[in-house]
């Protein structure tokens, strides 16, 4: 979700960012919190960030007056849960190629 805001927004991230987040605010979904923070520099510290519970996962990021919210498909925590808690190494680690290779609109809804 970060790499794909800044991106998309032409951030560098760290300081022209702020973020929205929205999830349940319990691992695994928490965790978001985390891969958007080291990737944006969106930081908890810096109060450039921001979370609430919520129903999915989804995040707001605002450069300037731009803003895009990008929420995670419905169907990525279920196929990601099922596959880390049920299937063998070789399946773990052909899901996470599938996931470096996906394009951002394969993971997430963007508007």
């Amino acid at each position: 979700m970060g790499l794909a805001a800044l991106r998309r927004l032409d951030a560098k991230g760290w300081f022209d960012l702020r973020c929205s987040v929205w999830l349940r605010w319990r691992p695994p979904d928490s965790c978001v919190i985390d891969g958007i923070q080291r990737s944006t520099g969106c930081t908890m510290g810096k109060h450039n960030i921001e979370v609430e519970e919520g129903e999915g996962i989804a995040a707001e990021f605002t450069k300037g007056g731009e803003n895009l919210r990008i929420t995670l498909r419905r169907e990525m925590p279920k196929k990601m849960w099922s596959t880390l808690t049920k299937k063998g190494e070789e399946q773990i680690v052909n899901l996470i190629a599938e996931l470096i290779a996906a394009s951002d609109l394969d993971l997430f809804e963007i508007s």
